[in-house]
């Protein structure tokens, strides 16, 4: 099989068939040589019902993975890897947003390029507002500061993958998965390719603000150290201070006799050193949870049921 179409859903049940038809028409007769892999990510709505009508009408191969509830993005992406079978493993999202067209494309630049593993899609014009471009845009230059690994800028999750790299992405057996740094970790060349966002087909979008900056601390904690570095530094360098300031008084007192400062300094100084000592607290305890989630050896996700149209 050439290829595998892999789609994470959840509450796309308006979605679904227009997806299916815009994908029949971009791709034509190479459906032929291909598969879809759904995966329901414990949709509320009538996504599985979708899905099941979609299996028993198309003639395409189509296999459906349904979670027992929502365990998220990630989850859907790496059950995706492990169910496709392709030789070339697709990952898109189901509202239209990101243009099947596109995968053809991807396949002709691997095809051409035996050098390249994946192609991914970034985004060359954001159609999004200021604010939320000003965040995306450093995150990407913080992580990129602070990791040993490149994050393209606006490269989404829509992309090509060859089947030694989607091997390479199941030999990792982290539970607390951030797909955008493992994708760049594996190491394999992977080229950029620029397209242009669609309007949502239907439906709301799962996304907001606080779920992305969520995710952005994920990335950064499941790929670097260096926030703990930086809260080591500076407990160290406001201990020097602390040191100096109380030589500083001792001294001034000693000479002049002038008495310490009153309480609006004191409590300043509490004040800065509690909110810093929580910061560098809060840290930590990201990490401690990571690990925490990693020791417990939960799986990433549980299957529901699972069915295809395959004879």
């Amino acid at each position: 099989m050439l290829l595998s179409i892999v789609v994470p859903c959840y509450n796309e049940e308006e979605n679904i068939r227009a997806f299916y038809d815009k994908t029949k028409e971009a791709l034509g007769g190479a459906l032929a040589h291909a598969e879809f892999v759904f995966i329901d990510d414990g949709s509320e709505d009538g996504t599985v019902k979708e899905l099941k009508k979609l299996c028993q009408t198309v003639p395409e191969r189509v296999r459906v993975i349904s979670f027992s509830r929502n365990f998220g993005k990630e989850a859907g992406l790496l059950a995706g890897l492990r169910y496709a079978k392709g030789e070339y493993v697709a990952i898109i999202d189901a509202d239209l947003q990101q243009d099947p067209k596109y995968i053809g494309d991807m396949l002709e630049i691997l095809s051409k390029n035996p050098e390249y593993d994946c192609v991914a899609a970034y985004q060359e014009i954001r159609n999004e507002g200021k604010v939320l471009s000003f965040f995306k845009d450093s995150f990407y230059k913080l992580i990129n500061k602070i990791t040993d690994i490149e994050f393209y800028r606006s490269a989404s999750d829509f992309r090509v993958l060859s089947r030694r790299m989607v091997n390479a992405i199941l030999a990792m057996p982290e539970k607390r998965r951030f797909s955008k740094g493992i994708f760049s970790w594996v190491g394999f060349r992977t080229y950029y390719m620029p397209y242009q966002v669609q309007k949502r087909f239907a439906g709301k979008t799962k996304w907001n603000f606080w779920k992305l900056a969520s995710y952005a601390i994920n990335g950064i904690i499941s790929f670097s150290d260096k926030p703990l570095i930086v809260s080591s530094v500076l407990g160290f360098f406001l201990f020097l201070i602390s040191v100096v300031m109380l030589l500083a008084v001792v001294i001034k007192t000693l000479l002049f006799g002038d008495p310490v400062a009153g309480f609006p300094t004191l409590a300043s100084l509490i004040l800065l050193g509690s909110g810093i000592q929580l910061l560098c607290i809060g840290i930590l305890g990201q990490y401690l949870a990571k690990m925490y989630e990693e020791i417990k050896g939960r799986p990433v996700y549980l299957v529901k049921e699972e069915f295809d149209n395959e004879e």
